[in-house]
């Protein structure tokens, strides 16, 4: 059942964001919430984030490249699976949650991610933007199913005037 809607949009679902965020280790799962919207053609979200300790290096005293990215999958992953439940875009009407889960590790594909850093964020807290831009179908070749391109792109910021902001091409093969 789809969560409560509100004068400010849809509702933050913790019981899916935990579902989506199950395929990351404990230490891995950075989204502590997030509310997602529909606005014409667009699905927006806006999330709160914390990394508490980097599951790869030692402590830089910032967010970096690679945290920016495993965030962004986050975002990336909880707004397909809303898409998905909630009948929020076209491009994903035909899709079961079954569809989801089995695709969101396999089909869904980053094709290129390009980031700007203005100043550092405190990666113990920090928000995010996520924008579904775009979605369209495409058939790469006459032979193989159609390939679902998304153009996104996601903000990073923090309270002290940390910002990040960047641009991403999601291909989600249909098979």
């Amino acid at each position: 059942m789809s969560p409560a809607v509100t004068e400010a949009g849809l509702l933050a679902d913790a019981g899916l964001r935990e579902e989506v965020l199950r395929c990351y280790l404990p230490h891995c799962r950075y989204l502590t919430d997030m509310h997602v919207d529909q606005a014409a053609d667009t699905v927006e979200g806006q999330a709160t984030l914390s990394i508490a300790e980097s599951c790869y290096i030692q402590d830089t005293g910032h967010l970096n490249a690679v945290e920016v990215n495993i965030a962004y999958n986050q975002m990336l992953y909880y707004t397909i699976a809303r898409a998905v439940r909630d009948r929020l875009h076209p491009v994903f009407a035909d899709w079961s949650m079954e569809d989801y889960w089995r695709r969101q590790l396999a089909d869904i594909l980053i094709v290129h991610l390009s980031s700007t850093f203005r100043a550092p964020i405190d990666r113990t807290a920090f928000s995010g933007s996520f924008t579904l831009r775009r979605a369209r179908q495409r058939r790469l070749r006459p032979d193989r199913p159609a390939t679902i391109m998304l153009d996104t792109a996601f903000r990073f910021w923090d309270a002290h005037g940390g910002s990040c902001s960047g641009q991403v091409d999601v291909a989600v093969v249909v098979s």
